[in-house]
């Protein structure tokens, strides 16, 4: 049941003369969706009345559940007076909204509670200036309790700038609980005031993933030394801190605050997070600053629930070699560190310099997995060819003796996210004419954002260039790695095409070139598994051209199955480059015949050249050696001693290959 103001008054009327009217605050929020949350499943009302002051609540479902929009609403009412020295007095009412959980939740993990829109029937207020003058959480006016034993409370914000109640039990719970108190609104106060609760969630999932992105909440109003600052805009714009954007901050000003009290802004996680973790800081705007040593009162600590944990940094420690110049608001400087121990939570703190520093702007705060980043080898150029090479298409290589300094890389790579989620630059890089060491590029090359070696080459250029490439995120997040690119003489040979097809059981090569200088020869070469390379033939070039030639090269006895071809094109003093790879695929020949053999029958081998051929054995089933030659079988091999069973002839050849066939006896 409503009751008017004038009800309230005339009750207490006898009590006191000096009145004054209530008011009321709101909160509004937007959900961050992440997996592993637990939502309250029911709900009940604890109504504690007072003569005709009363506390109700309306739509009390809206409560349970996920967001909607929909709210459950509180409201309380009452008369309060503080006439010191007389008696306080007070005709008032106190809600409690208690929500229930299906799980229990483990003590220590957060409910988020989701308030909003705070009315009354005398006076409208933004519920930060409610909360920043009148101290409403501190004097209990909204309190929350829970069945988790000791409980805590606070006030957030989430990067949209919705407010919640972080609620968090010491021990495992079922149940929160969230009241309204017209009471503790304030020493004179009268009237009715509402609050809304949409929905409460506990992030219950609290097991970190590396690269993952951890949900943020941030202190509602400024802290010092853990009690939130009464005076107004020592913090603006809190959630912009959080919210994502380089081009927003909050404000955290020290001139709100005595000359030895720090001012705090904190952000927490709603995870537990590894050592090992970066904290990644982007910060802005330094005042009047006259002495670059004042930066080290600007400090940065991990948290672990309401205790501060590892080594406190200070902003001068961090920013190495900073300058006056470095950090006056124009440009924002991005920190990073792993704090070695567990923790949830950031601090930022500016202390004892409030009339030297006016404010801190605070870009963006995360958590956020080191970058783990390796290079690779871009591959052989000619010099005077126009290069255009993504580094994502480094290749690994191993530590080359030659340059000692230059470990191998396994090829790029880069953690969290996609590699177009960076910009690289080059690092201590020096570019010059030519040189073969380490951290130099030809100073014709150039790095663009995106990762791509582009520009020309001379012939003064030629060398190995081993160089260093930071890779940076958007949260200011850095690593470095090498990568290598080779720079060779051009050859005197412009080869236009090289091509191989198969007839029969011929492999057949042509090449063409468009000019010739000083070129000696061809050198025809085949594999089998692209590692080991064998000579097989040599064709002699023109030497000196200007006009197209053409070349062909017939290989009589390709091997069976894969055949991989290349030229080896070699210069009058011994200078070469290889061609591109052909592949051709020929399917294994009656090698062995007859199969299976029957009736101690030969086997026979279809061997032309037995020159190349060093040694042949026949091996059975178990892996032992039945027979072996190292002459030519020209009437093949006796089967009569073998016992029925399947076999396998490996004929070893000169240069080492090695290929096998299987028969059967029977």
């Amino acid at each position: 049941m409503k009751i008017s103001i004038y009800q309230l008054v005339r009750e207490l009327a006898m009590k006191s003369s000096r009145l004054s009217l209530g008011f009321i605050l709101g909160f509004a929020l937007l959900v961050q969706s992440v997996s592993a949350q637990e939502y309250v499943s029911s709900t009940s009302f604890t109504a504690e009345d007072e003569g005709s002051a009363n506390a109700t609540v309306t739509t009390e479902s809206n409560a349970v559940g996920i967001p909607d929009g929909a709210a459950a609403r509180i409201r309380v009412e009452g008369l309060t007076i503080s006439a010191f020295p007389l008696p306080d007095i007070a005709i008032a009412s106190k809600g409690t909204l208690n929500m229930f959980f299906t799980n229990s939740i483990a003590g220590g993990v957060t409910t988020y509670v989701r308030i909003s829109d705070f009315e009354s029937s005398i006076i409208g207020l933004d519920i930060d200036q409610l909360v920043g003058l009148l101290g409403l959480l501190s004097n209990q006016a909204i309190s929350a309790s829970s069945d988790g034993g000791t409980t805590t409370f606070k006030l957030v914000r989430d990067p949209a700038g919705a407010l919640f109640l972080a609620v968090t039990p010491a021990d495992q719970y079922t149940r929160v609980n969230v009241a309204l108190d017209f009471a503790k609104i304030g020493t004179v106060a009268v009237g009715n005031a509402t609050m809304d609760i949409e929905h409460a969630v506990a992030y219950t999932n609290t097991v970190f993933t590396p690269c993952e992105s951890v949900p943020r909440f941030t202190n509602a109003a400024a802290e010092t030394d853990g009690v939130s600052v009464t005076l107004t805009n020592a913090l603006v714009n809190p959630e912009r801190a959080i919210d994502g954007t380089m081009a927003t901050f909050s404000v955290l000003k020290a001139a709100e605050v005595s000359a030895v009290a720090g001012t705090s802004q904190i952000i927490r996680f709603t995870k537990t997070l590894p050592g090992s973790t970066e904290i990644v800081a982007t910060l802005s705007k330094i005042g009047l600053l006259a002495d670059v040593t004042l930066l080290s009162n600007i400090r940065i600590q991990a948290r672990l629930g309401n205790t501060r944990v590892g080594t406190v940094r200070t902003l001068q420690s961090l920013l190495l070699g900073l300058t006056l110049l470095d950090f006056d608001g124009l440009q924002p400087a991005t920190v990073a560190f792993a704090p070695g121990v567990t923790f949830d939570g950031v601090e930022i703190t500016v202390e004892g310099v409030a009339n030297v520093l006016n404010s801190l702007n605070i870009h963006e705060v995360s958590a956020r997995s080191p970058i783990v980043f390796t290079g690779g080898d871009l591959q052989v150029y000619d010099a005077n060819d126009n290069i255009n090479v993504n580094l994502t298409s480094a290749t690994a290589f191993l530590l080359d003796p030659n340059f000692p300094s230059n470990p191998g890389q396994p090829g790029f790579s880069i953690a969290c996210g996609t590699s177009t989620d960076y910009t690289y630059t080059l690092k201590d890089v020096t570019l010059v004419n030519a040189r073969t060491t380490a951290g130099t590029l030809p100073n014709t090359l150039s790095l663009s954002l995106a990762g791509v070696l582009t520009g020309n080459t001379e012939e003064s250029q030629v060398g190995v260039y081993f160089f260093d490439v930071e890779a940076r995120n958007a949260f200011g997040q850095t690593a470095v790695t090498t990568f290598k690119i080779i720079i060779e003489p051009t050859l005197p040979v412009t080869l236009v095409s090289f091509k191989a097809a198969s007839e029969g059981t011929t492999a057949l090569l042509s090449w063409s070139t468009a000019s010739e200088t000083n070129s000696d020869r061809f050198d025809i070469e085949r594999s089998q598994n692209g590692k080991k390379w064998d000579k097989i033939g040599t064709v002699k070039s023109n030497r000196e051209s200007v006009s197209q030639r053409f070349y062909s090269f017939q290989d009589a006895q390709p091997l069976d199955g894969q055949n991989l071809y290349r030229l080896k094109m070699v210069d009058l003093d011994e200078t070469f480059a290889y061609s591109h790879i052909e592949n051709l695929k020929f399917a294994s020949t009656a090698f062995l015949y007859p199969n299976p053999v029957r009736n101690a029958e030969n086997l026979n081998l279809n061997l032309t050249d037995w020159s190349k051929i060093k040694q042949v054995k026949v091996v059975n089933a178990l892996g032992k050696t039945v027979f072996e030659a190292s002459n030519a079988l020209s009437t093949g091999i006796s089967t009569r001693n073998l016992s029925s069973g399947s076999y396998v002839v490996q004929v070893i050849h000169i240069n080492g290959t090695i290929s096998a066939h299987r028969f059967v006896r029977q």
